[in-house]
C-alpha cells in the first residue's frame, strides 16, 4: 500500500514537472516536443482543437501500449496524460510570462520536461505518444529512451518549419536537446528483452528502476 503511493506521488511530481515546462513553451511560443508538438503544426493545416488532434494522434500510440507493454502501464500513462493536460491549462489560466525570453524558455522547459518524463518513466508509466514507442524500443531493442525522443523531435522541428519562424524553431529545438540530454542522463536504461528458448519473450512490462533518483 505505501509503495503504491509513492509511485502515485511521484508521477504527481513528475506531471507537476512536466506541466510547468508546457507552460514555458506555450508563453514562449515554442514548438511542443512529442505528439503534443504535431498536434498545434495540424491545427495549422486542419481545422480542429488542439485536444482533439491531440486525442486522436495519441490512440494508435496506446494500442501498441496496450499489446506490449501492459494494461497497468496503459492505464497509468492515461492518469498521467490526463493530468498533465489539466494541469497545464490550469497554468496557463491563472498564470502568465509574457516576458521570458524564447531561449531562456527553450531551456528551462526542456530541463522541467525531461526530468518529469524521466520521473514518471522510472514508475512505469509514460506521457504517451513518443514515449510509449520509447520505451517499447528500449526494452525490445536497447535503444535509449532518450535517443528516441530526440530523433522524433527533429521530424517535428523539420514540419514545423511550416508554421514557426525561424528563431521560434532554434529555440524550440534547444529545449528538445536539452530535454534528450536530460532523459539521457538520468534515465537508467532497462535491460533489454532476452527470448528464452525459440519463442519471444513474453513480457515487456516496464520495471522501474531504483538504483538511481534524481537530483533534489
Amino acid at each position: 500500500m505505501l509503495s503504491n503511493w509513492r509511485k502515485s506521488l511521484a508521477i504527481i511530481e513528475g506531471c507537476g514537472l512536466v506541466a510547468l515546462g508546457l507552460f514555458f513553451l506555450n508563453s514562449a511560443h515554442l514548438l511542443v516536443s512529442g505528439v503534443a508538438g504535431w498536434a498545434i503544426i495540424l491545427t495549422h493545416w486542419v481545422p480542429l482543437s488542439f485536444g482533439s488532434w491531440f486525442f486522436l494522434l495519441n490512440c494508435p500510440f496506446f494500442l501498441l501500449s496496450w499489446f506490449a507493454l501492459g494494461k497497468q502501464f496503459t492505464f497509468t500513462s492515461l492518469f498521467a496524460i490526463a493530468f498533465v493536460s489539466l494541469l497545464t491549462d490550469g497554468l496557463l489560466s491563472v498564470m502568465s510570462v509574457e516576458t521570458i525570453p524564447q531561449w531562456l524558455a527553450g531551456i528551462m522547459a526542456g530541463g522541467l520536461i525531461g526530468a518529469g518524463l524521466t520521473w514518471v518513466m522510472r514508475q512505469g508509466a509514460s506521457l504517451g505518444g513518443v514515449n510509449v514507442v520509447a520505451v517499447w524500443a528500449e526494452h525490445r531493442y536497447d535503444l535509449h529512451a532518450g535517443q528516441t525522443l530526440f530523433a522524433a523531435d527533429c521530424v517535428v522541428v523539420i514540419f514545423g518549419a511550416w508554421v514557426f519562424t525561424s528563431w521560434e524553431l532554434i529555440w524550440s529545438l534547444l529545449g528538445f536537446i536539452v530535454l534528450s540530454w536530460t532523459v539521457g542522463r538520468y534515465h537508467e536504461k532497462s535491460p533489454p528483452q532476452r527470448q528464452q528458448g525459440s519463442g519471444p519473450s513474453k513480457s515487456h512490462n516496464l520495471r522501474p528502476s531504483h538504483k538511481r533518483t534524481l537530483p533534489t
